[in-house]
């Protein structure tokens, strides 16, 4: 903590505090706690921690906010109370006054920062692995602001001043090539050309002897320019600059503002500040996981994100796309030839093996700032290699995968536009006075897109492309749902396409249920109408719906009042899989699954009037039951009956339309006929009753004789 208060604290204790510091303002769970104090936990863990927390609570200087959260602790403190979020602070304005050009005073500043440190973190106290790390993250946030600091001095022309830091720096990390060009530049502008060129020997043989490669071009470079008289200017994380592999910025980017705000607090932490509780913490390296189901506009907001972020990665932007929609994902090792050499390493230079890559990788970025863009990942396996190794960097990551397995990252799920989002995004493609022309068909060609930036896209531009279409005319060829997906399809521009690379990434049964999940009418339904399409068990179904989950053909509407998941589709993905049940389904298999289903909607509303009507006599017979879930399911779908009708009335309502259309006239019957009389009892218990559903049973005393079968 900031201020002179000494406190003596045992080992354990000792551990508990540095692991809450170097995560203030950020509740720390006790299994993490328990897992920084012992190897082996004894059976008194917990207990021992509570006691640990209650003497810290005593010893620490009054005022101390260690507050219990949920099943952790947090240590909260404003930024003037902690030296380290006093540092972050103070590094994060220096770096902002020198990107403004006033030196001096981002001197000042680095100097007081730097003041702040007296030895080493947590020096004495026991630790393990995941302290050490952190205090290793620590460390190097400190040398990063060291270099920094030495780099502006060199700027107001104090060489002499920087050598000896750069040159204990250089024992503890030799392998830094931003401090070896530091030092030969403070030696060269000192007048010392010899020692200057000294330092690139000494440079060249650490490099060459410890990771087998030659220097990088930045060193190459200033070695050439001292050996002929000219040495550069010194301008702030001058090496790397001009780096940049990032595509093009997206011309017509509108909206996800709130997804923009969020990717580039996640990337640039250093931006927030302790007045509203977003108090950055010990450094971590930041990630990011743009997700979300093809087409919605992944990659558009990676590279938005990107190129707003460009002054905060002075040393560059690396980009690399990693193909995880392709039937064979860039190669983890593949990726990092590519990367390396676009950091400039000779491709002869380049190392053969995967571990020797990402370690000459991690090295060329541990003391700079770059954002790397890994576009279209697989899957975690994929990316880890990828990953620097220090805070200094950031990533973001794109994937229609969740990729909840990478530690600490910030999520940000996108979802399809907003209406009026999409609106704006037609009017930039097709022009505003169009768009204004026909304020209804502009509104229901985006609805018929169903709001997802790549449809809206192919629309707009088929229509720059025919300047003589009206837009009614493109909302007449969408709006038959059989033909909207051809109609979605310009150039190399294709709905269908995004969608058959996740339709053909599915195993066999998984690829069935998509099929045939797109031949109900339902709007959203669960696991158990999934297990009577493939006439499976329920937890195999299960099984099969999250594949779908996971690859983004199925989005999870919520949960009902029954505690079932309820899945459904997007507009445009429902079409692609009715497309593919009719292409790759035989025509009486499409129809007997189609018939389990509405099956086993009429088994299960059946019985659930009959356990809110009584005896067999109130309740219509049936003859067109051929499927039902199993008795177990059964009971946990109907145990409450009114919350199944709540639950499943769209899906009624649909399932008896369904079974109109298909001829099946007596199921047709039998359901409508059960699921009349449970929806009259719903609305005869939702007008008597003053509360909501938990008060079912109140009402129901007085309305179970009332309920005749017609």
């Amino acid at each position: 903590m900031s201020g002179t208060h000494s406190i003596e604290l045992s080992g354990k204790q000792s551990v508990v505090l540095a692991s809450l510091l170097l995560n203030v303002n950020t509740t720390v769970s006790k299994d993490r706690l328990i897992a920084a104090l012992w190897d082996k936990p004894p059976h008194s863990a917990v207990s021992n921690l509570h006691t640990y927390v209650g003497q810290l609570r005593k010893s620490l200087p009054t005022g101390t906010r260690l507050l219990t959260k949920g099943s952790g602790y947090l240590l909260q403190a404003g930024t003037e109370e902690v030296d380290l979020l006093t540092f972050d602070q103070e590094v994060r304005l220096a770096r902002l006054e020198a990107e403004r050009g006033e030196t001096e005073s981002a001197v000042e500043r680095f100097g007081r920062a730097l003041a702040l440190w007296r030895g080493r973190p947590a020096e004495g106290t026991p630790l393990r692995d995941d302290l050490l790390t952190g205090l290793a993250e620590v460390e190097e946030w400190r040398t990063q602001a060291r270099l920094d600091y030495a780099e502006l001095k060199l700027r107001l022309g104090h060489s002499q001043e920087v050598t000896g830091d750069l040159r204990r720096l250089l024992i503890e990390q030799p392998l830094r090539e931003r401090t070896w060009y530091l030092l030969m530049l403070a030696y060269a502008r000192a007048g010392q050309r010899d020692k200057a060129l000294d330092a690139y020997r000494q440079a060249r043989d650490v490099l060459v002897e410890e990771l087998g490669v030659e220097p990088g071009e930045d060193l190459k470079r200033l070695q050439a320019m001292i050996l002929g008289g000219n040495l550069p200017a010194v301008t702030s994380r001058q090496e790397g600059r001009g780096i940049c592999q990032v595509p093009p910025d997206i011309a017509d980017f509108v909206g996800r503002q709130a997804e923009l705000s969020s990717a580039v607090e996640a990337l640039c932490p250093g931006q927030a500040t302790a007045s509203g509780g977003a108090v950055r913490t010990a450094p971590t390296l930041p990630l990011c996981v743009i997700s979300g189901q093809a087409g919605v506009g992944k990659t558009a907001l990676a590279v938005h994100v990107a190129h707003r972020l460009r002054r905060d990665f002075p040393d560059g932007q690396l980009y690399i796309k990693l193909r995880g929609e392709d039937n064979r994902p860039t190669d983890p090792e593949e990726a990092l030839a590519r990367l390396l050499r676009m950091l400039g390493i000779d491709g002869a230079a380049v190392p053969a093996g995967l571990e020797e890559r990402a370690e000459l990788y991690r090295g060329r970025l541990a003391d700079r700032r770059y954002l790397v863009v890994l576009d279209d990942a697989a899957d975690e396996g994929q990316l880890t290699p990828l990953l620097p190794g220090t805070p200094g960097c950031a990533v973001l990551i794109t994937s229609r995968r969740r990729l909840t397995a990478l530690p600490a990252a910030r999520m940000i799920e996108l979802p399809v536009m907003p209406h009026g989002e999409a609106l704006e995004l037609l009017r930039h493609v097709i022009g505003a006075g169009r768009a204004a022309g026909a304020p209804g068909e502009a509104g229901r060609l985006v609805q018929l897109c169903g709001g997802l930036p790549l449809a809206v896209r192919i629309a707009g531009a088929k229509l720059a492309a025919r300047p003589h279409w009206g837009l009614d005319q493109l909302v007449t060829r969408l709006s038959d749902a059989r033909g909207r997906l051809h109609g979605l399809t310009h150039g190399s521009l294709s709905v269908r396409d995004g969608l058959a690379v996740d339709h053909r990434d599915l195993d066999p049964a998984a690829r069935r249920l998509f099929r045939l999940l797109g031949l109900l009418e339902a709007p959203d339904f669960a696991a158990w109408a999934a297990a009577a399409l493939l006439d499976l068990p329920h937890t195999e179904a299960e099984d099969l719906l999250e594949q779908l989950v996971d690859v983004r053909l199925l989005d999870v509407a919520g949960r009902d009042r029954t505690g079932q998941a309820r899945f459904r589709f997007h507009d445009l993905t429902r079409a692609y899989a009715r497309e593919r049940a009719k292409a790759d389904e035989p025509e009486d298999e499409r129809l007997a699954a189609v018939r389990r289903a509405l099956s086993a909607w009429l088994a299960l509303t059946r019985q659930a009037h009959l356990r809110w009507c009584g005896g067999e006599h109130r309740v219509p017979r049936v003859r067109s039951i051929h499927w039902s879930p199993g008795p177990e399911t059964t009971e946990r779908l109907v145990r409450d009956p009114l919350a199944w009708v709540d639950a499943e009335r769209a899906g009624i309502v649909a399932a008896v339309s369904q079974s109109e259309a298909l001829g099946a006239y007596e199921l047709c019957s039998e359901l409508a006929s059960a699921a009349m009389h449970l929806f009259e009892t719903r609305d005869d218990v939702s007008r008597r009753c003053d509360q909501p559903p938990a008060r079912y049973e109140q009402a129901a005393a007085g309305l179970g004789t009332e309920i005749t079968v017609r």
